[in-house]
């Protein structure tokens, strides 16, 4: 994964230079992490973090450019307005390109319509993993095809192939995806059980 560059500058604090910063398109950030004596409070342009959040995913490797000096880091955190749905602020973590890190990966799944052709529901427990890895080799997402389960069948974590040089952190043991029967299916079954055992009572 190659750095995308994103400028940054620093802020003062205090709500008049918030008020002043958000009039000009930015929000509110923060550096901190590998090598850093202490964090940089920093400003980025919202539609600038947008763009590159729709095109590359929070798991992206950045050249946060401050002043002229560059700093490789991840997205942290993002903070959203819950009812606007807008970011209201981010957190940028410094990290050192030979030192792993933990970031939380979402799952994408595949060939849900095929299960469910065949007359299976999808039940999913988990919506994302936790890996390690060096920082260049976090994926965007990680790929999980289920169109070989059948009805009753379990994914677990540990099935999951992950990229080489990514290790899981949660529980292998932990369930991913569930594969049940139809409810009307098992209410038919139910009420042919009710009508046998009617008939033999008479």
């Amino acid at each position: 994964m190659q750095p995308i560059s994103i400028e940054a500058i620093k802020r003062d604090a205090g709500k008049n230079a918030a008020r002043c910063l958000k009039n000009k398109g930015y929000i509110p950030a923060i550096l901190y992490g590998k090598g850093m004596a202490e964090s940089i409070p920093l400003a980025v342009e919202y539609n600038t973090l947008q763009r590159l959040l729709q095109k590359h995913g929070r798991n992206v490797l950045l050249n946060v450019i401050v002043d002229g000096s560059t700093h490789n880091a991840v997205i942290k955190e993002i903070q959203e307005d819950t009812l606007k749905g807008k970011i209201i602020h981010v957190d940028f973590q410094r990290v050192s390109m030979h030192e792993e890190i933990e970031a939380t990966v979402p799952l994408k799944f595949e060939g849900i319509g095929l299960i469910e052709s065949r007359g299976g529901i999808v039940q999913h427990q988990l919506w994302e993993l936790t890996v390690e890895s060096l920082p260049d080799k976090i994926p965007q997402e990680i790929v999980v095809n289920l169109s070989n389960l059948e009805i009753g069948d379990t994914l677990f974590v540990k099935d999951i192939q992950v990229p080489e040089g990514v290790k899981v952190v949660d529980d292998p043991d932990e369930i991913v995806v569930s594969v049940l029967a139809p409810r009307e299916s098992e209410e038919e079954e139910a009420e042919e059980e009710v009508t046998e055992t009617a008939k033999e009572s008479e």
